[in-house]
């Protein structure tokens, strides 16, 4: 089977497309940035350049394609990248030009939490995106993992920047809300397991690691990892609101943003049984498994810290 990856050489896209080809899949890559394919072994994966956001460029990627995995999205926005431009309009672009050829199984990467509630902007997008393929009248699965993790990743390396360069961690709030991590690996394999299975098509499945885990302890967890002793300071939320809008008005990728704050009390859980009973396999915990944050050093922490996220650490 042909499937069509958008988002490829992203952090999640480039492990869905090495369980693709595990799968015995071929498999054509959408690919934004011209040079970023040369990740792929040559020859491995056939390329196609093109935006979400230009529906003519998408019509010449889905030829003789049988099934989408549609990964694009953003967490922070931009003057010219919206979340309603990407996570909105951007599946609603992919989902015609699915339309367009019968594409057999529409796969939709959206995010736990999704909702129809215009207060949590991110959320608020995403749940838009899922709209737009829920009512495109093509078969399709949706699923929404909770945060990913692996080699590349934003998050834990965010966190292990701070705990490296200051000995008090701010934490907003009271830090108890719940995460699921889930391995970026496993949620590929989780994906290219989707692709052939006409028993999920229809069906929205909420994605998670095998360990609920709280803000606090994720932060206790990288400062074992690291081999640190980390005191936590509770920010009122309001107050680390304030002090995020300054931010980003002086540093252009700030650490944490205002839409990120306003998700800070969502519980970014499913069932933790979840993957084990859908996709058959176990997937890994976080702890034990996020060794790639050692890398994270102490000047590294202060260009996060910045603005700027070091190239060996987000290298996609």
């Amino acid at each position: 089977m042909l499937v069509l990856v958008t988002g490829a050489t992203g952090f999640l896209g480039r492990a869905v497309v090495r369980e693709l080809q595990e799968h015995h899949h071929r498999v054509r890559c959408l690919v934004h940035t011209p040079g970023n394919e040369r990740m792929f072994p040559d020859r491995s994966v056939e390329v196609h350049y093109g935006s979400v956001s230009d529906p003519e460029a998408l019509a010449g990627a889905f030829y003789d394609v049988e099934a989408v995995i549609h990964l694009v999205g953003i967490i922070r926005k931009s003057r010219n990248r919206t979340y309603d431009l990407i996570n909105r309009q951007g599946v609603a672009n992919v989902v015609a030009a699915a339309k367009e050829v019968g594409v057999k199984h529409f796969i939709q990467v959206s995010a736990l939490g999704a909702t129809n509630d215009a207060g949590y902007p991110y959320l608020y997008s995403k749940w838009r995106g899922d709209q737009e393929v829920i009512n495109s009248g093509l078969s399709y699965t949706i699923l929404r993992p909770s945060i990913m993790f692996g080699p590349g990743d934003e998050f834990l390396n965010t966190l292990a920047g701070l705990v490296r360069t200051t000995p008090v961690v701010p934490v907003a709030g009271s830090g108890r809300n719940r995460f699921q991590p889930i391995a970026v690996a496993d949620m590929a394999r989780c994906l290219a397991l989707t692709v052939d299975r006409e028993d999920l098509k229809s069906k929205t499945v909420e994605i998670g690691g095998p360990d609920q885990l709280s803000y606090n302890e994720v932060i206790s967890l990288i400062a074992r990892t690291l081999g640190k002793r980390r005191l936590r300071l509770h920010v009122p939320v309001w107050m680390m609101y304030i002090a995020t809008v300054i931010l980003q008005k002086v540093v252009s990728r700030p650490p944490v943003t205002t839409d990120q704050l306003k998700m800070i009390a969502i519980r970014n859980v499913a069932e933790t049984s979840i993957v084990q009973e859908t996709f058959g396999f176990t997937p890994r915990p976080l702890e034990g498994n996020i060794e790639f944050i050692r890398s994270v050093g102490f000047w590294d922490g202060v260009k996060i810290a910045l603005g700027s996220m070091p190239a060996h650490l987000r290298d996609h």
